[in-house]
């Protein structure tokens, strides 16, 4: 797997898992996510995260509870691309569990947003957004 669609790979996933605190997808997201991060043997550790990340998103208000989510988003995009990079046999089933946590999810959090980016970097690149798909294309695009 490229760099690039790791890091779209783990955003994606980092979104779902985040997006579900304090929603009805929770449980599923939960258990789903504890069980592939839970293969290093960090489980316990995983669960306390997953657990005490949640709780602060259901003690927010209604209102907030957007802006903690996004402030626990770039942590869990870090670890799932660490995970990916070290399990990459787990990606099929890493895809599906963020569909399932995706279909889960309320309405508004499955709404898809698609974008074109040019991208230009002599590095490093990553983007990311609640919610996005990250088709990368190799070559020359002349237009979007």
């Amino acid at each position: 797997m490229t760099t690039e669609a790791l890091a779209g790979l783990a955003a994606a996933g980092g979104a779902a898992l985040v997006g579900a605190m304090a929603t009805d997808a929770w449980q599923t997201a939960r258990t789903r996510f504890l069980q592939l991060l839970g293969r290093d043997g960090r489980g316990d550790a995983v669960e306390h995260q997953l657990e005490t990340q949640a709780d602060v998103v259901e003690r927010t208000a209604e209102g907030g509870r957007e802006m903690a989510r996004a402030a626990f988003l770039p942590g869990w995009q870090l670890q799932l691309a660490d995970f990916l990079q070290q399990h990459p046999e787990a990606e099929q089933e890493f895809r599906q569990v963020i569909e399932q946590v995706r279909s889960e999810l309320p309405e508004t959090y499955q709404r898809q947003t698609e974008a074109h980016f040019e991208v230009r970097a002599g590095r490093d690149a990553y983007t990311s957004a609640h919610d996005m798909t990250v088709t990368h294309h190799h070559g020359d695009r002349s237009s979007p």
